[in-house]
């Protein structure tokens, strides 16, 4: 992998607002797959104490979106176009941890899926298309 894909994927995430409000912290970034850690707070989650759905969604995205970055031309960008998650268990815990990879990558799209794991428990497994863009900025 060029290793200037993976200083722009830390520079963006030290600089992304949502990512940064998320509390996300990059662990490993490699050639198709990426994986982070990201606290649990008590504003993400529902009256229960479990997770909300749309933390773990988001986390999903991103990580997964991140994989599909480490495939791309270091002179374009990448957008989701589609997601779909699986909740598999309640999230209870105080930090979750994704892996995100790359499963097919193109020219133009990129498949990628993300498991989120909480307390070791595989908790929601994500797949994700995302297109390969100009950049916007």
């Amino acid at each position: 992998m060029n290793p200037q894909i993976e200083q722009k994927l830390r520079e963006r995430s030290k600089i992304n607002p949502y990512v940064n409000y998320l509390g996300i912290e990059l662990l490993k970034i490699e050639d198709g797959l990426v994986e982070a850690v990201m606290p649990l707070t008590d504003e993400q989650k529902q009256y229960s104490g479990v997770s909300h759905g749309g933390v773990l969604a988001a986390l999903a995205d991103t990580i997964a979106g991140y994989a599909a970055y480490t495939k791309t031309p270091l002179e374009q960008d990448v957008l989701t176009a589609e997601m779909k998650i699986s909740y598999l268990r309640a999230a209870w815990g105080k930090v979750l941890r994704a892996k995100g990879y790359s499963v097919k990558s193109g020219r133009k799209l990129h498949f990628c899926e993300c498991e989120i794991y909480c307390d070791e428990k595989l908790v929601a497994k994500a797949s994700g298309t995302f297109c390969v863009v100009e950049p916007q900025v």
